[in-house]
């Protein structure tokens, strides 16, 4: 009887742990579900532990429940590639002509999609009289289009705007 607790008892030790959040999904007929990725209304029951980060040893407390900066300014090497300001100035430029450029052609594809939306909705051809559900996919497909246009050209005015 001991052999047979004791080699599950063993075998149970000797697996290392493994960690993971753990979530606990209840779903409206009351079904409960555990998961170890996070579902709309799922709460969180159980943590992984953060790994412990290596203090300096520079004076002051080795306390880990202090905040730390996310940013370390270490040093580059010194043979690392740098370029002079002349040089940065015009990559930047490049860079804004080219985002510039992205801007103008989404703003296009955009007015065009626009207009192919207000001229399908006018019109229907024989097969999407007969079935209503092909007009309503092309529409859909169309304010697809559209949304994602819309999208790309929120995207890169946000990027122009982040620019020095």
């Amino acid at each position: 009887m001991r052999r047979i607790l004791f080699y599950p008892l063993l075998c149970s030790l000797l697996i290392s742990p493994a960690w993971a959040d753990i979530y606990k999904y209840v779903d409206e007929n009351g079904n409960v579900t555990f998961t170890n990725t996070p579902v709309k209304g799922a709460v969180r029951i159980m943590s992984e532990p953060a790994p412990r980060r290596a203090e300096s040893s520079g004076g002051g407390s080795n306390n880990a429940n202090q905040p730390r900066a996310n940013k370390v300014n270490v040093p580059s090497p010194a043979n690392f590639p740098r370029v002079d300001a002349a040089t940065q100035k015009s990559r930047d430029t490049n860079r804004r002509q080219i985002l510039n450029d992205e801007l103008t052609s989404e703003q296009n594809a955009l007015a065009m999609a626009r207009k192919a939306l207000q001229e399908a909705e006018s019109t229907k051809s024989a097969d999407e009289k007969a079935n209503p559900k092909l007009y309503l996919d092309r529409i859909g497909r169309l304010r697809e289009t559209i949304v994602m246009h819309e999208k790309n050209t929120a995207a890169l005015q946000a990027e122009i705007s982040r620019m020095r």
